[in-house]
C-alpha cells in the first residue's frame, strides 16, 4: 500500500511470471539485455536474470471514488493462445477481500487496455453465465480502444476474452465510453498513452501536491526506459509505441512523478532520472 497524496493505492496480485527478454520483444538488434540488467533495481528480476512480470491490479481509493485498475486474466477462461493463463484458478477476489475491498463498493474499473491479461476479472462466473464482477461500478473504457476490439474476428488474439469479459459488461449496462483526458475525478484521469493498442492509456493521480502515472503497458520491462524502441511482440502500432515511450520519457524522467507500470516487481513503482544510457529507475 502507498499514498499519492490523499489517494491510498493497493495492490491485488494475481500471479507472476519471468518472461526472457529474447524470446519476448523485437528490436535489441542483438544486443545483450544482461548488459543494461545491472543499472535497474534487482527486485525487477527472478533468479534467472529475466524480467519477473507480475499480474495485478492496483485499487485507487480517492477522497471521492474506489477505483479498479485493471483485472488481471481472471479464472475460469479458455485462454489456448496463453497456456500458463488457460482455466485459471486464483485467489484473487480473496486477496481483494483481505484487502478491505468489497467488490460491490467499487465504483469504477478502468482497464489501461483490452488484452487479455488487463480485462478478465472484469467479469466472473455464475450459474454457467459471465456477469460482471463489480456489480456496482462503471466500467471505463477508452473509445477508440473499444472499437477496435469490436472488428476483431473469431479466433484472432484477443477475441475471447473481448467476448467474455468486455461484452458481458457491456449486455448489464454497467460500461461507458470515455476518451482521453477523462477526469474520472478530482484527483485521477486519464493519460493516452496509444501505441501498445490504439486506445492505449494510463491514469494520472494529482493529489496535495504529488502525482504518479500508471502506465499500463507502455512499458514491460525495465530495459525500456533505456531502450524505449524495445518493443513486445503483440505491440499493436510498433511505431507509435516507441515515440509514445520516448516523448514519455522526454516528459517525466527527473520530473519527481511516481512512476508505476502494470507489471513491474515494485508494487509502489518508481522515480526516472537521467535518460538513455544514463536512465536509471529509483523505487518509490
Amino acid at each position: 500500500m502507498f499514498q499519492v497524496g490523499a489517494v491510498t493505492v493497493t495492490e491485488i496480485v494475481e500471479m507472476d511470471m519471468p518472461v526472457p527478454v529474447t524470446l519476448a520483444f523485437r528490436g535489441l538488434d542483438d544486443e545483450d539485455p544482461a548488459r543494461l540488467r545491472s543499472r535497474f533495481p534487482a527486485e525487477l528480476f527472478a533468479p534467472s536474470g529475466d524480467p519477473l512480470l507480475i499480474f495485478r491490479s492496483y485499487v485507487l481509493r480517492t477522497p471521492q471514488s474506489l477505483i479498479v485498475l485493471d483485472t488481471c486474466w481472471g479464472n475460469h477462461k479458455e485462454r489456448r493462445l496463453d497456456p500458463y493463463a488457460h482455466l485459471l484458478d486464483t485467489g484473487y477476489l480473496t486477496a481483494m477481500a483481505a484487502a478491505g475491498v468489497d467488490a460491490a463498493d467499487v465504483d469504477y474499473v478502468f482497464c489501461t487496455h483490452l488484452h487479455q491479461d488487463h480485462v478478465g476479472w472484469n467479469t466472473r462466473l455464475v450459474d454457467g453465465a459471465w456477469v460482471p464482477t463489480f456489480p456496482n461500478a462503471t466500467y471505463l473504457f477508452v473509445r477508440s480502444e473499444y472499437e477496435h476490439w469490436t472488428t476483431v474476428s473469431p479466433g484472432s488474439y484477443g477475441h475471447d476474452s473481448f467476448t467474455d469479459s468486455v461484452l458481458p459488461v457491456v449486455e448489464a449496462g454497467r460500461h461507458r465510453l470515455v476518451d482521453p483526458g477523462h477526469a474520472i475525478d478530482d484527483t485521477v484521469r486519464v493519460e493516452p498513452l496509444i501505441g501498445h493498442t490504439p486506445g492505449h492509456s494510463g491514469l494520472h493521480v494529482t493529489s496535495r501536491g504529488e502525482e504518479a502515472v500508471f502506465t499500463g503497458d507502455l512499458f514491460h520491462v525495465a530495459h525500456q526506459f533505456a531502450r524505449p524502441d524495445w518493443h513486445i511482440v503483440v505491440e499493436h502500432d510498433v511505431k507509435q509505441a516507441m515515440a509514445t515511450r520516448r516523448a514519455f520519457l522526454d516528459t517525466y524522467a527527473d520530473s519527481g512523478v511516481r512512476v508505476v507500470p502494470a507489471h513491474f516487481n515494485l508494487a509502489a513503482g518508481g522515480y526516472l532520472e537521467g535518460r538513455g544510457d544514463d536512465c536509471r529507475y529509483v523505487p518509490a
